[in-house]
């Protein structure tokens, strides 16, 4: 059949379709955006300054006590520029082998958001590193200071298998952190995130009736606290699990968009053989603050 001199204009649509189509439903089945909280930016560098906790409120005696919170830790997240692109050869066109030009961008709308479930699976893959620290220079799960000015350390970093126990106790552990006064913190752990070795098990320990491991009947204390179990296919220890508080874990687990995933044809295509098009998305992820989050480096 005659093809046209403006073949690969012509294809374009299509393929952002295609492309477009396969990124929002893959989009709607991600992890990252059930626990990370999803922003945008106009700017370069995104920075997140750590403010202190405030002290008890004073019976008021014909005077007011300004409290003075200190400055914590500064987080700046720098966005990265990610790129991908496929080639249409003109023969495939010219023969009407349209199964194979429309997997491409299919192949490729996968391919992103494989790469942002890893980027984001990361941040607890790397939970237990040194070389992966926050602004307090300490890895996501590790014993972190206070404060700046307070090197008090309280631990958010265990070494216990899943169980049923294990769980409880975490949770207890996570309710007594403290700020950087010495106050406790709100927190609600309602959330179990484990690999997909341990799916078996983490539902079983939140979702019988019953308490598990044990003879005689117990309500199952864990069921009424622990509201979701998220298992995610990117987390690549098989034993490392973690409880997290939702709530403080859309404040301080960051993912910013700051320009969104893109499909253009490439100018500099030789149009004549064949066609290239590009994908491009910039981002930046991390955390600011590590209490919403245990885990069990096992």
């Amino acid at each position: 059949m005659a093809i046209s001199e403006q073949w690969a204009e012509l294809l374009e649509p299509g393929l952002r379709s295609i492309f477009e189509v396969q990124s929002q439903a893959l989009a709607a089945e991600a992890v990252a955006p059930q626990i990370f909280n999803v922003l945008t930016s106009e700017k370069a560098v995104e920075h997140f300054l750590g403010l202190g906790g405030f002290s008890d409120w004073e019976e008021y005696k014909g005077k007011i006590t300004y409290d003075d919170p200190e400055q914590l830790y500064k987080t700046s997240l720098t966005h990265k520029e990610y790129v991908d692109g496929f080639k249409i050869e003109r023969k495939l066109v010219a023969d009407d082998l349209y199964n194979i030009i429309n997997a491409r961008p299919r192949g490729m709308a996968l391919s992103a958001a494989r790469t942002r479930e890893k980027h984001a699976a990361s941040v607890f893959n790397n939970a237990f590193s040194a070389s992966y620290v926050g602004a307090d220079s300490v890895a996501l799960c590790g014993s972190h200071p206070y404060s700046p000015s307070n090197a008090t350390t309280q631990s958010n970093a265990g070494s216990t298998a899943l169980s049923y126990q294990a769980v409880v106790d975490t949770r207890r552990t996570m309710r007594e952190f403290k700020d950087d006064r010495g106050e406790l913190v709100a927190i609600n752990p309602d959330t179990l995130l484990v690999p997909p070795e341990l799916e078996e098990k983490a539902f079983s320990i939140v979702q019988t009736m019953n308490k598990v491991d044990v003879a005689d009947y117990h309500a199952n204390f864990v069921q009424s606290r622990i509201k979701s179990v998220v298992v995610w296919d990117y987390l690549t220890d098989a034993e490392s699990w973690f409880v997290l508080d939702s709530g403080l874990a859309k404040m301080h687990l960051l993912w910013i968009d700051r320009e969104p995933l893109e499909f253009a044809m490439d100018p500099a295509s030789d149009f004549r053989l064949e066609a290239r098009y590009r994908g491009y998305m910039r981002y930046s992820y991390g955390w600011s603050d590590w209490r919403g989050v245990y885990g069990h480096n096992v």
